[in-house]
């Protein structure tokens, strides 16, 4: 299971592949290079990718305000810019939800 990671002038790019109205908030692995996340919300009125910040941000242990969704506001694969960490520690905090 492979996510990739980007970085641009010090900021990661994360690809995220969201499935909304999901029974539980959860990471559930990768899916073509992009991390799988489960969420609770629906997808209207932009409250799925509000989740999928406060999510991320307690998984990996950041403030909500480090991440922004850069592409995909109505879609299912997004794209987070993350900022704080190096593309070596976000891979650390993603490892062990990839197992």
């Amino acid at each position: 299971m492979n996510v990739r990671i980007g970085e641009k002038s010090g900021v990661l790019r994360l690809s995220v592949h969201v499935q909304p109205g999901a029974a539980a908030n959860q990471i559930a692995g990768s899916y073509d290079g992009a991390l799988k996340v489960r969420l609770t919300s629906p997808p209207l009125e932009n409250r799925a990718n509000r989740q999928l910040i406060q999510f991320l941000s307690r998984c990996l242990d950041l403030p909500s305000g480090s991440f922004s969704l850069v592409k995909g506001q109505q879609s299912r694969r997004k794209t987070l810019s993350i900022q704080g960490l190096s593309k070596v520690e976000l891979g650390l905090r993603i490892a062990p939800y990839l197992v």
